[in-house]
């Protein structure tokens, strides 16, 4: 998709301190702290090299998208206030495209350390369309409507993929400004092909909800629902085996707060070296849209 890519550097967050945002933030969604002054780099095996920035408060114009109905979009050139900010670690490319097929090397300093990860970007199939269906909730019998993806499954190779939704905003952009992202929703469903047909007609689009409020203990977790009139963008994505496993762990740390009889899973194993916590990874996407009558 076009970029930029985002890299974000933080240092490990004392996750029983405050996480009120200081005053002058766009956004903090969580405590961890971020690194201002890395140098992070990011090349492939043809040797294109980019060093990347970091996010600024308010970035460079670029478009935004509106949906006006009867199948048409409509764009502005406009500057937006970012989630992923420099305040919060994040660093973007400056010209570099992401090719499946490719290997992506990272290289991170900051001060005296260095980290390095590297990561393949697996190619992924062509969504063929995305409906909005409505399905009934097992666990209390209501309606609800998600998303339904339909494509080709290659049957001969092993494959992995994380599906979701993005806001019609940011639909050509692999960097999103952030509008899924509260501290109640995990917007990630990953899946092998283990039980994906040749053709998988219709793989409905899951976002983890905490919802103790609403619902209290009894449903702590539920799927986020959509109406038929809502448009979006759904995005399947390529993964490796090492991504959808660091993924699957970290499903399961959203779920399971610990207790005595529901532990607290394990940290998600990385792949950066020097002892670094986190995950490099790059993904092939491909993208429809769901653009209501």
């Amino acid at each position: 998709m076009k970029g930029p890519y985002l890299v974000r550097v933080t240092r490990i967050a004392d996750l029983s301190a405050a996480t009120t945002p200081p005053a002058d933030s766009v956004a903090i969604l969580d405590n961890a702290e971020p690194v201002l002054d890395a140098q992070v780099i990011i090349w492939d095996e043809a040797g294109d090299m980019d060093t990347l920035q970091p996010v600024q408060n308010i970035e460079p114009p670029r478009y935004e998208y509106t949906y006006l109905g009867n199948g048409k979009l409509d764009s502005a050139f406009l500057s937006l206030t970012p989630v992923h900010s420099r305040d919060r670690g994040y660093y973007r490319t400056t010209h570099l495209t992401g090719l499946a097929g490719h290997t992506y090397h990272l290289k991170v300093r900051i001060g005296s350390e260095e980290f390095q990860a590297s990561a393949y970007m697996p190619p992924v199939p062509a969504l063929d369309s995305v409906v909005i269906k409505q399905i009934i909730d097992e666990r209390n019998g209501s309606a609800i409507s998600l998303p339904f993806a339909y494509f080709k499954e290659p049957q001969n190779e092993k494959n992995y993929y994380l599906l979701q939704y993005n806001y019609i905003t940011d639909y050509p952009y692999d960097y999103s400004y952030g509008r899924i992202g509260t501290g109640k929703v995990f917007p990630y469903y990953v899946v092998d092909d283990s039980a994906l047909p040749s053709y998988v007609n219709g793989l409905p689009v899951r976002v983890i909800i905490s919802d103790h409020y609403n619902y209290g203990d009894d449903y702590p977790y539920m799927t986020a629902t959509f109406a038929a009139y809502n448009a979006i963008q759904v995005r399947l994505s390529s993964l490796t085996k090492e991504a959808y496993n660091y993924y699957r762990q970290l499903e399961k740390q959203f779920q399971d707060d610990g207790n005595v009889y529901k532990p607290a899973p394990s940290s998600p194993v990385g792949n950066i070296s020097n002892g670094a916590v986190g995950l490099f990874y790059a993904s092939a996407v491909s993208y429809k849209l769901h653009l209501p009558d």
